[in-house]
């Protein structure tokens, strides 16, 4: 059997941001104990206004199941990230707010994930967007 490069199956630029993504999950995890989406997260909740969200729009936001979201918040509230909390109209409804450690956090994890996408850009276009040919049935 021989190797494959798993580039052989997409584009080059899309193997780049995969692999630029994979460092940066990698990093976090190491420096900052968090995954990717624990990142996104923290980012979301950060511009929501009043650092606080439905979790059924972080869940859309993430493009996650309710399991999965449900999992990731708790772990980031056993850190003392974020606080969950149903509203008492509508006991189904849960609010998720990013604590004062959440919003520290996130900003020392957003200077690191700044300086990975600085010094190693996701990927460069093949071909920038404005030189781009229109395709063949617009010809």
């Amino acid at each position: 059997m021989s190797e494959r490069n798993p580039a052989d199956n997409i584009g080059r630029d899309d193997f780049l941001t995969l692999r630029a993504l994979g460092r940066l999950h990698g990093t976090l995890r190491t420096r900052h104990g968090l995954s990717l989406l624990d990142y996104l997260t923290l980012g979301f909740l950060a511009e929501a206004e009043g650092g606080s969200a439905p979790v059924a729009e972080l869940k859309a936001f993430l493009g996650e199941s309710g399991d999965r979201v449900s999992y990731l918040l708790r772990g980031m509230q056993g850190m003392g990230l974020v606080d969950r909390r149903r509203r008492d109209s509508d006991r189904r409804n849960v609010r998720v707010t990013l604590t004062p450690a959440g919003r520290g956090r996130f900003a020392d994890v957003e200077r690191t994930a700044n300086s990975i996408v600085r010094t190693r850009p996701v990927a460069e276009p093949s071909t920038p967007c404005h030189v781009a040919s229109p395709p063949d049935d617009v010809r």
